[in-house]
């Protein structure tokens, strides 16, 4: 019974692991569009410190679109902070 639980531990620590790593290479900034909420859809902003920048707050900045099958067409957030675009 101990040998059972040690291996469906390890097998459970590697499986986390393993979903770490997939998720923040899926998550890489130049690979994911960013999107900001304007009146009842989603808008592109471009570039993050080009085009725009979140500051500091506990509000979500930006949005990215999940490409999945479960949930298609499904604005998550991604950046933290207050949408401030940059004037050129």
């Amino acid at each position: 019974m101990k040998r059972i639980k040690i291996i469906l531990n390890t097998l459970a620590i590697t499986l986390a692991i393993a979903g770490a790593l997939a998720t923040r290479y899926y998550m890489q900034e130049h690979i994911q569009s960013q999107y900001i909420p304007v009146d009842t859809s989603y808008r592109a902003v471009g570039t993050f410190g080009v085009d725009y920048n979140c500051y500091d707050t506990n509000m979500v900045c930006t949005f990215y679109l999940t490409d999945s099958g479960v949930s298609p067409k499904k604005y998550l957030p991604y950046r933290k902070g207050q949408y401030v675009p940059l004037k050129k």
